[in-house]
């Protein structure tokens, strides 16, 4: 059976590339589950997968924004709090850039778009995750129907309980 290779051209957008590389992969090893790293060996290996590496400044761009994603400190009530916070702008030529603040010294209006747009991120999954769980529920061959409760207060809830106890009733 002859399979055609899905080289990356500039036809297609880079995302729906890197799909067609994937369920070319599934295709080709008969497989229902991946495992990217295996992919990526796969795509580069057979020359799917061809592409210039990132200049200096992108590469370090991108690194920077990465680091400051995961960088958190306790604040003072002793809270694991994310530091830095982006806001997406558009600068006068209408192109889009990324200012960051930390959390300590930030205005409110920045931390309030921030905060906001972060927010917005989140329904946005939610949304796609119900799309996809309603999609599920309505065609899996297995007939089965999954629920989820979108309402999240109880388990931001429990996740302030703490999580150490003592080891026995106090004494007086």
């Amino acid at each position: 059976m002859s399979v055609s290779k899905t080289k990356i051209n500039l036809g297609k957008s880079f995302h729906k590339k890197m799909q067609s590389v994937v369920h070319e992969y599934m295709r080709e090893n008969k497989v229902d589950t991946v495992e990217l790293e295996q992919v990526a060996e796969w795509a580069v290996r057979t020359g799917r997968y061809q592409r210039q590496p990132l200049n200096i400044v992108q590469q370090c761009k991108r690194e920077l924004s990465q680091a400051l994603r995961v960088e958190y400190y306790k604040d003072p009530q002793g809270r694991e709090v994310r530091k830095m916070h982006p806001v997406r702008v558009n600068d006068l030529d209408g192109q889009q850039m990324v200012l960051w603040a930390d959390i300590e010294n930030a205005k409110p209006n920045h931390m309030r778009v921030s905060f906001q747009q972060r927010r917005q991120g989140i329904l946005w999954d939610c949304r796609q995750h119900k799309t996809d769980v309603d999609s599920y529920n309505d065609n899996n061959r297995f007939r089965a129907s999954l629920m989820f409760d979108y309402d999240f207060n109880p388990d931001l809830q429990e996740l302030e309980l703490p999580t150490k106890y003592p080891e026995g009733p106090e004494e007086d």
